[in-house]
């Protein structure tokens, strides 16, 4: 079941368009509907208020792939998207566990690079 548009409906999208189009005599527009100019007054004001307000941008290629990804369900099997839907508690073990074996690493360098290791007698 359809609906016809009724006059206001008209009346606001003839308006909407001709802000959009930088027009600036609404007066005709409204008179040309049988719509009551201080019945319209409120909602062309916010109409124009609208239109400053709501700016158009143009979005980053990141988040239209992201997006692209979402709707459509293609994910791309690499490390860091494997590792982000990990529940957090595994990634902070992960992480951990990764700070350590590099404190591990670094200080067996360390200890290896120190002139005491280097003259230390052999067993017999």
């Amino acid at each position: 079941m359809t609906q016809e548009p009724t006059p206001l409906q008209n009346l606001l999208s003839a308006v909407t368009e001709a802000i959009l189009n930088d027009e600036q005599d609404l007066d005709t527009i409204v008179h040309r509907y049988a719509v009551p100019r201080s019945d319209v007054e409120g909602l062309v004001r916010l109409i124009q208020r609208l239109h400053v307000a709501l700016v158009g941008v143009r979005p980053s290629r990141r988040f239209a792939q992201r997006l692209r990804q979402d709707l459509m369900g293609q994910h791309q099997l690499n490390v860091i998207n494997r590792l982000r839907y990990l529940p957090p508690r595994v990634q902070i073990a992960g992480g951990i566990a990764l700070v350590v074996g590099f404190m591990l690493l670094s200080r067996r360098r360390m200890s290896s690079e120190t002139p005491e290791a280097q003259e230390a007698p052999a067993l017999r």
